[in-house]
């Protein structure tokens, strides 16, 4: 079968390349292995090509601007364009911020799958104060099929639209993270897009300032985004310049070397989907820090240390768990126990699974 993914991300984006492009490289090329065709369409940005990848067709659409928002705009304004003139069996939407749905299923006839990369509107609203919820809310009626990541977001989805068809399918992780040799614990990691709003690097910092007098380990800082220059500030105002350790972006060897020394990760998120990156990070043998909100709740306590959202005080006890070898250990341990029970090739597997499936319930409906 011909299968087309509109997902605005690429792996290869400067600007962006995050979780949900790897998700659906990850799943596409598994795809292209099991015989099927597997194409991308994305937004442009500066150097971008269209190109084959691994079997995998990416295809940009828009202008190529450095400007993450305008290209976001950009790509949900033209998108109805492209989806017209589709010739595919099936259509993935990854949802995309800030309107979460993009009405493709209003656009062509070939059955359209929602995936909840982004599915809060109404942080966005709050935001920008603009009614994106109302476009969530009336979006989300115009779908058939849904595949969320958790039952959260299966349950957001049946009280929008109950008539809903989903099948709940998690991320999963690569075998190169479970090859990751733990070293020495060193520091306490943070990783992620420079985003104080999302992932809450602010109330990360507060809390290691309130707890940095009992942890032995200083916190580093990694990765790429648009508030990188406050969150400098921030560091400097609580007095931490010589305590956390500020670098750009982590992939490769670098993001291994970085796992592989930590004593735990902290994923202080405000809001999350599915996070790729805390299945690598379990994967890798770490324990993670978090606060108790719906992106976690797949994640046992074994191995996700959970606050009460956003409680700086309670986070700042988390980190202050750092200093117990033992409870680090254990939980270093039971994290890739854990992170065995996901893999890329099942996630392949059950897109598969309910792409025939939903081809069946279209030709009985015929």
């Amino acid at each position: 079968m011909k299968i087309t993914f509109l997902d605005f991300d690429d792996i290869k984006n400067p600007l962006l390349g995050a979780g949900q492009a790897k998700a659906t490289f990850e799943v596409g090329r598994r795809l292209v292995k099991k015989g099927h065709r597997v194409e991308v369409l994305c937004y442009s940005y500066p150097g971008s090509k269209n190109r084959m990848e691994e079997g995998i067709s990416y295809n940009h659409i828009g202008i190529p601007t450095k400007n993450i928002r305008l290209n976001n705009a950009l790509y949900i304004l033209l998108l109805p364009f492209f989806v017209a003139r589709l010739k595919s069996d099936v259509i993935v939407e990854c949802f995309t911020a800030p309107v979460s749905t993009l009405l493709s299923p209003l656009w062509t006839k070939i059955p359209v799958i929602g995936l909840p990369t982004s599915y809060e509107a109404e942080r966005f609203t709050s935001l920008y104060k603009l009614p994106f919820n109302l476009i969530e809310r009336f979006g989300s009626k115009c779908y058939k099929y849904f595949m969320p990541y958790t039952l959260f977001f299966q349950e957001k989805m049946k009280k929008a639209n109950p008539k809903i068809i989903s099948r709940v399918i998690p991320e999963g992780v690569g075998d190169e993270f479970f090859q990751i040799k733990k070293k020495s614990d060193e520091f306490i990691l943070f990783i992620g897009r420079f985003d104080i709003g999302q992932k809450g690097i602010d109330l990360l910092l507060h809390a290691y300032a309130k707890a940095s007098k009992k942890i032995k380990y200083p916190l580093v800082i990694a990765g790429l985004g648009p508030d990188e220059a406050k969150i400098r500030a921030l560091i400097m105002q609580l007095g931490l310049e010589k305590k956390v350790t500020f670098m750009g972006a982590a992939y490769g060897d670098l993001k291994s070397d970085l796992l592989a020394r930590a004593v735990l990760v902290a994923m202080p998120s405000r809001h999350e989907g599915f996070s790729l990156f805390s299945l690598e990070a379990l994967a890798s043998g770490n324990g993670i820090a978090a606060f108790d909100i719906p992106g976690f709740s797949w994640a046992s306590e074994n191995v996700v240390m959970k606050a009460k959202p956003y409680g700086v005080n309670e986070y700042a006890k988390l980190l202050e768990e750092t200093s117990k070898a033992s409870k680090m250990k254990k939980m270093h341990s039971e994290a890739r126990k854990f992170a065995k029970n996901y893999s890329w090739e099942n996630v392949a597997d059950q897109f598969e699974s309910f792409f025939k499936y939903v081809l069946k319930q279209e030709r009985i409906h015929i």
